[in-house]
């Protein structure tokens, strides 16, 4: 029997369909909800709120609030602030992953409250995992907090995310891809391949890497062309859905790895802050096979890289002014005592960490240009 496997599931109800925001106020009504904070940003709230006509048509007593840029415990304290003073039996997060982040731990700090998630962009699972990814305010990533509720309703309108910037949905694309790369050396385990949630897990996982290789070079050209099709669709829910199964079902046993232990360590670094997290993951799984010496693996996920636009190496990260002790730096941070790469069924340590880094970069400038 799995010790301490504790599933935590996705949102109460998901829905993902054209027009399904318009079944919003009904659905509020049955929670008996009343007064609504809405959390938004800036250019998914010029998106969004167009397609919000219904909510603001009916007897709801609507508060709007700009989100301050990072899922800081200062903007969750904030947002909790806001509920309070405005009485809020709800709040709807509407944007990208660090808003539904700090929706969903506010909704929790505040009661339990009820917390919709309206995704503007396919980027991450944050609508989906009962979970906030914590950064300071000036974006240095600091900790995953678990939460004592998942998001009540997630609602995903495809013709909400068509239009949204190709880098993000390529990010939230890597991100997903590392499911696979981080959790398939736990889950395959033996003593773990028969139990029914970590067989679900690491289904979930194989649908996120299989679905991305097969259909994501048809689901970016529908972005880029603005048409909402059954690639874009179908690769949307893996994002936004499918991926966060795989922790919710497998727990620690499926929850991240190396790739993101390297994404986390290197927010330390100024230079890498305007790339988005799944840019940094797409390295993070380059240097998790380079730590388990899948070079082959390598190979056959550069031209998908290449055709991406995925950094592969520090180089591509504009970090390649590193020194020696820079990337010391990286592989201590990424290996520290309480990470979760030392779930791993080998040994992870700074000094093979520091190696991996250096070999994948050699590795790396090795190759012709393609």
């Amino acid at each position: 029997m799995t010790a301490e496997l504790i599933v935590r599931t996705g949102p109460q109800e998901y829905e993902c369909r054209e027009g399904v925001l318009s079944t919003l106020p009904k659905r509020l009504e049955e929670r008996f909800v009343k007064n609504i904070l809405i959390v938004h940003g800036t250019v998914s709230w010029q998106k969004a709120r167009p397609y919000l006509e219904d909510l603001y048509g009916a007897d709801f007593a609507i508060t709007e609030a700009a989100f301050s840029g990072e899922c800081s415990y200062e903007e969750v304290e904030r947002i909790v602030g806001l509920a309070a003073q405005h009485e809020s039996d709800a709040i709807i997060g509407v944007g990208g992953g660090k808003i539904m982040d700090a929706v969903k731990y506010a909704a929790a700090k505040a009661g339990c409250i009820l917390n919709v998630m309206i995704p503007t962009l396919a980027s991450n699972c944050a609508p989906w995992t009962p979970l906030s990814v914590m950064y300071s305010e000036d974006g240095v990533f600091i900790r995953y907090d678990f939460l004592p509720q998942q998001a009540s309703l997630l609602l995903l309108e495809p013709r909400l995310i068509i239009d949204s910037p190709k880098d993000f949905f390529v990010a939230g694309l890597a991100d997903t891809l590392a499911k696979w790369y981080e959790s398939d050396e736990i889950l395959s385990l033996p003593e773990n391949a028969q139990q029914p949630m970590l067989m679900m897990a690491r289904q979930a996982a194989f649908i996120c890497r299989q679905s991305i290789l097969d259909h994501a070079e048809l689901a970016i050209a529908s972005l880029e062309a603005g048409e909402v099709t059954e690639a874009f669709v179908k690769l949307t829910e893996v994002i936004t859905s499918i991926s966060g199964m795989v922790g919710g079902m497998g727990d620690a046993f499926a929850r991240t790895t190396i790739a993101h232990e390297i994404h986390d360590a290197i927010t330390n670094f100024p230079e890498s802050h305007h790339f988005l997290h799944g840019h940094k993951v797409a390295y993070g799984i380059m240097v998790q096979l380079a730590y388990e010496k899948k070079w082959a693996e390598i190979d056959n996920l550069i031209p998908f890289y290449e055709h991406l636009g995925l950094p592969k190496s520090l180089h591509d990260l504009h970090l390649d002014r590193l020194d020696a002790d820079g990337i010391m730096e990286i592989a201590r941070l990424s290996t520290k005592p309480e990470a979760p790469a030392h779930g791993l069924p080998y040994l992870v340590t700074a000094d093979l960490m520091d190696g991996a880094i250096q070999a994948l970069e050699e590795y790396m400038a090795s190759l012709p240009e393609l």
